[in-house]
């Protein structure tokens, strides 16, 4: 408990001894944008916080002869622009992105292998790799590896992983999801065998039902997130 006071005194000390540093253009800037948030029911503290924000930048601007309605613009518009500023986008597990994103590709897959039978003259037509066991391996591939390379797409270009290394694993996990795709073709099973198009449908509707589900109430990104 000492610790912390003693860190909230050190930045308190920093915010004190930039405000010192400040011009009087400047000092007049933070005065109006501190009672415009006052106003606004900001407390003492929280005020301080956007202070160490930016204050920093403030004084080097200042040090190069730019002034903070130069630096931020007029400060009602810096102060409306704190009040409504965007709250950052919670993080997403990337468990959830993925669970998400499979049961996207398995509603997709379900529709698509419905169609399919539907139009099939002979059960024999969709006998390879059309078992819901099957779709399921391949949704969960195709899941895993969107909601990575999301993840990935979205890191800064110097602290991405390389891009050989990206598709060298993209590969190596296609191989491994094909190969398990291949075993339970061999296996005879009503999870491992073509069905008739209703339930395919079925499939199809309650994979796109919990995809809908998960993506409204963790408001998690689309097929290709930025």
């Amino acid at each position: 408990m000492a610790k912390e006071t003693k860190e909230e005194q050190v930045i308190e000390v920093d915010v004190d001894a930039l405000l010192g540093e400040l011009s009087k253009k400047n000092d007049e800037y933070v005065f109006k944008l501190r009672r415009i948030l006052t106003e606004n029911g900001y407390s003492e503290d929280k005020q301080r916080d956007i202070l160490a924000n930016l204050l920093p930048d403030m004084v080097q601007a200042q040090h190069e002869g730019k002034p903070a309605n130069q630096l931020y613009g007029p400060v009602t518009v810096e102060a409306d622009h704190i009040m409504h500023a965007p709250k950052p986008a919670p993080k997403v597990p990337f468990w959830l992105s993925a669970t998400d994103l499979s049961l996207f590709f398995m509603s997709m897959f379900c529709l698509i292998y419905g169609i399919m039978a539907y139009f099939s003259s002979t059960a024999k037509q969709m006998q390879q790799g059309s078992g819901i066991l099957s779709l399921l391996v391949m949704s969960i591939m195709a899941g895993v590896m969107f909601s990575y390379f999301n993840t990935w797409n979205r890191l800064p270009k110097d602290k991405r992983p390389k891009t050989w290394i990206l598709l060298l694993a993209g590969v190596a996990l296609i191989l491994v999801f094909s190969f398990l795709s291949s075993v339970l073709v061999l296996i005879k099973s009503p999870l491992t065998s073509a069905m008739a198009w209703p339930v395919y449908g079925v499939f199809a509707v309650l994979c796109y039902g919990a995809h809908f589900f998960l993506k409204r109430k963790y408001k998690l990104p689309g097929l290709f997130a930025n």
